[in-house]
Order: C-alpha cells, then sequence, then structure tokens
C-alpha cells in the first residue's frame, strides 16, 4: 500500500495512505502476526505518557517495553474495529500518586466509543509500581475495575501484613483480570543474570547449598537489624513477615545460607539448588532471579501471586510453601526426593524463558525469544480471546496450544530445530563479552535502564521492524 509520506503516533509508526486511511510502517510490508491478539493503540496528548528524563526512571519502563513489542511482534493494528484489545500507553509508576491517571482516562473515554462499549474490558495497562494497583486512588480503582492491569505485584486477596494498602479490602490483582508480569532485569545490579549457569558456556558450579537468601531482613532502611529485632511497625510488615521468619528459624543452619548481604550474588544463586522468593516492600524479583539461575524458587507469601500465576503454575519448578508452614521449611524441602528435585531445576530452563524480557533486552541462555515475557502475555490474551469463561488456572489442563507453549514447545519447528538464537543482552564492557552477545554498538540503549535497541533485540539483524521474527508459524 502506497504511503503518502511521513510517519505519527505515539510510536512514530503510523502515517495516511492514499486512500486516507492509517496504516502501520506503511511501506515496510508489515503484516499482523497470524496469531494474534490484535491491539489498537491508542493516541493521547505527550503530558499523559512522554518520559520527560528517562534517565531519572526507577525501573526499566514497562510501559515502553509493552508498547515496543507491540508494534514489532506484528500485533499493534490500526483498525480500532478489528482490535481484539486496547492498549492505554500511560504509566501508574511515575505520574506521581497518578495525579495524571484520571484525565488520561476520562480522556481516552470521552474521546473513542470502545471504552463506554466495553466498560473498560478489554483495555491494557501497566501499573509498575510497588504495590501494583493499591497505589492508585480509590476513584481510579472503581474507574477502572474492567480494565487488565499488567503489574509485578499479585496480591489477590487481603493479607494482616499489608493493611495499610487496602481500600476497603479490595484486591491489589485479580485473577482472570489482570496479569501479574515479570521485572525487567536489566538495571545495574541484575546485570549478573547473563552468567546464569543455564547457558551452556557458562560455569558449571556444584550446588552445594540447600538453600539461599540474601538481602535485607527489617527492611526500613535498616539493612543490620535481624529477628527478633524488627519491632517498629514497618519492620514488622516488611516482607508480609516472610523474609524475618525464614531468617529466624534458618540462618544457622548447616548448608543453607541465609544472610543480610552477598559479595557474589551469582555464584550464590548458582551454588543453592532452593532459593528464597520474597517481597520487599512490596513486589519482589528473587524468585525470578532464583528461576534465571537454575535455582529451585520457593515461595511462601500467602496471598500473593508470582509472575504469571495462576496462568503458570510455579509449583511444577519451584515450592510452594504457607506461611504458617515456614518453620517446617527444612523439613519440606529437604524430603524432597532427588527425583523430585532433579524434576524441578531442569524445569528452571523452560521457567526461566517466560520470567525474561529476552526479545526486548536479548537472551541470556541462548534462547530464541519465543516464550519469553511479552510472548507469555500475548500467549496469556490470546486463551482470554479464545476462552473467556475458562479459569486462568485452567488454561495448562485444558488447552494443549497453551500448554505446550508454557512448556516452551515451540509453535513451528524449523528444520534447524526451533528457530535462531537471540543475541545475548549487552550489559556493559565491565562484564565479559561472548561471541553472541547484542552488537556493541547498541550499547547506548542498555545503559541507565533504557530498553535495548528500536524494537528489541529479536529485531537485530532484521532490516526494518517490520522484518522482527514472528513466533506464529508463517
Amino acid at each position: 500500500m502506497k504511503s503518502l509520506g511521513g510517519y505519527f503516533g505515539t510510536d512514530c509508526a503510523l502515517s495516511y495512505n492514499a486512500q486516507g486511511r492509517v496504516d502501520v510502517l506503511a511501506g515496510t510490508g508489515y503484516r499482523l502476526n497470524k496469531r494474534g491478539p490484535k491491539i489498537y493503540v491508542y493516541e493521547v496528548p505527550p503530558e499523559y505518557h512522554v518520559k520527560r528524563d528517562i534517565h531519572k526512571v526507577d525501573r526499566p519502563p514497562l510501559q515502553l517495553a509493552l508498547l515496543e513489542r507491540i508494534l514489532s511482534g506484528g500485533h499493534r493494528t490500526a483498525d480500532p474495529d478489528e482490535a481484539d484489545f486496547f492498549y492505554i500507553p500511560g504509566s501508574a509508576r511515575d505520574l506521581k500518586k497518578a495525579y495524571l491517571l484520571q484525565p488520561l482516562l476520562s480522556y481516552v473515554a470521552n474521546t473513542w466509543p470502545y471504552w463506554n462499549r466495553t466498560g473498560g474490558g478489554r483495555h491494557i495497562m501497566p501499573a509498575e509500581g510497588d504495590v501494583g494497583t493499591c497505589e492508585l486512588p480509590l476513584k481510579v480503582r472503581l474507574f477502572t475495575a474492567n480494565v487488565t492491569w499488567l503489574q509485578f505485584w499479585g496480591m489477590y486477596d487481603f493479607h494482616p501484613h499489608w493493611t495499610q494498602i487496602f481500600h476497603n479490602r479490595i484486591p491489589c490483582m485479580v485473577p482472570g483480570r489482570d496479569i501479574v508480569v515479570p521485572f525487567m532485569a536489566m538495571s545495574s545490579h541484575d546485570r549478573f543474570v547473563i552468567e546464569t549457569p543455564l547457558h551452556p558456556r557458562n560455569r558449571q558450579r556444584n550446588r552445594t547449598n540447600t538453600f539461599f537468601f540474601a538481602g535485607g531482613v527489617c527492611g526500613s532502611g535498616n539493612k543490620r537489624a535481624v529477628p527478633p529485632h524488627c519491632t517498629y511497625y514497618k519492620q514488622v510488615r516488611y516482607s508480609g513477615g516472610v523474609r524475618q521468619a525464614v531468617y529466624l528459624h534458618f540462618h544457622n543452619r548447616t548448608g543453607w545460607r541465609v544472610v543480610r548481604g552477598t559479595d557474589d550474588y551469582a555464584r550464590d544463586y548458582a551454588s543453592s539448588r532452593f532459593c528464597l522468593a520474597a517481597a520487599g516492600g512490596g513486589w519482589g524479583k528473587r524468585g525470578i532471579v532464583a528461576a534465571m539461575y537454575g535455582c529451585i524458587p520457593v515461595a511462601a507469601t500467602d496471598m500473593l501471586y508470582e509472575a504469571f500465576e495462576p496462568e503458570m503454575d510455579w509449583g511444577r519448578f519451584g515450592v510452594r510453601v504457607k506461611q504458617e508452614d515456614i518453620p517446617r521449611l527444612a523439613e519440606l524441602i529437604e524430603g524432597l526426593s532427588p527425583e523430585q528435585v532433579a524434576t524441578k531445576q531442569a524445569r528452571t530452563a523452560c521457567a526461566a524463558q517466560h520470567l525474561h524480557w529476552s526479545t526486548n533486552l536479548g537472551g541470556i541462555m541462548g534462547e530464541t525469544g519465543e516464550f519469553d515475557a511479552f510472548n507469555t502475555i500475548m500467549a496469556i490474551l490470546r486463551m482470554r480471546r479464545k476462552r473467556p469463561d475458562l479459569p486462568p488456572q485452567k488454561y495448562y489442563d485444558e488447552d494443549e496450544e497453551f500448554r505446550n507453549f508454557i512448556d516452551c514447545k515451540p509453535y513451528a519447528p524449523v528444520s534447524t530445530g526451533d528457530g535462531p538464537r537471540l543475541c545475548t543482552m549487552f550489559v556493559g564492557p565491565l562484564l565479559p563479552i561472548f561471541n553472541d552477545t547484542c552488537p556493541q554498538q547498541l550499547f547506548k540503549y542498555y545503559v541507565r535502564r533504557k530498553l535495548g535497541p528500536p524494537g528489541g533485540a529479536i529485531c537485530v539483524g532484521a532490516k526494518d521492524l517490520a522484518s522482527c521474527p514472528r513466533f506464529d508459524g508463517s
């Protein structure tokens, strides 16, 4: 389709064709992903979505990562009438108590008919805060009761340690509506993930530690405080009480490394069989990093879903323990048979692919990117379109295509195995550079929490964004 020239829009991807209709990446042969879903991206005034200084953002911006891959993954449609879902390119993290969020939502509702037709349903928006939607004003939460929030925090029911975050006991995350997504491992203290022993080129360590956790125990800025001296109310509610209980019962146990800090997280994760998946003041990343290191994550926070739960059962590759059973934690995990431990540990290699944004940032274990965090979100949305009445915890058991995806079975294997491998995430000159490292000239895109090369690491080597690989069988 011939374009009239020039591009516009939130991500400069739109233009008018000769018929006066809007096209996506006109003149490049852009095509929609055959598997879907089709997503319409709202055009909103820049004051609602433009990052004024990306260097001041305190974590990788989920909003921009999604916008980037919706386009390069072939999910962006310029026709809202054919859309399965609608993406609102705003953020609930750095809008300072979401003071711009209500005007943004009102703009969307008043400018287009789609919000009112669905009551806000089939609309998607990220909530990047420490406790997800529980950071939002009550007025916004009530207005967005049908919105699918993509958030790091999965608290789906009332938890007595976090009474301060609940509005009239409204859960922070609604299963089947919201999606708990993994954080983006690219900031300075997460760069060691490329040293994962899941990659065959990296050093393999003997897993001599039974259990590992390192980090603040009492929280509230006091890294030296330990139980039973976590008495200040902020210290009591920190981590939902999980870190305190684990430290209290097991910091002196032989074979268990439970410490307030470590000089080498990579060594300790790679040398341990089980690792604690613990929250902090809000969402936690340790269970995700544990899986990336082939360490079996142990989740012990009540009422809290980890990334991609309940759609992806962490019990298949991890261990779930009730908080009241933390004193019995050693008995529970040391009672697993060697075969059970080996099976769970083997499954971390697949789980790690779901928990990493490799198509945005680059690989960490020689993966293709087909099963990465973004594509896992798309797989969940496809299930909602396909089986809207099916509870999310039943997706795996009742749908073969979704089950194959969660088990990392390629949708359309090619003669070379399962497709070309992503380049490895480039994280700077202080860490090793491998033969498959994403081009160093792209380093400027990675530093200080930027998002990698245009279109994502999946587009490295492609002639344009329309030519980025699509895992849709074509």
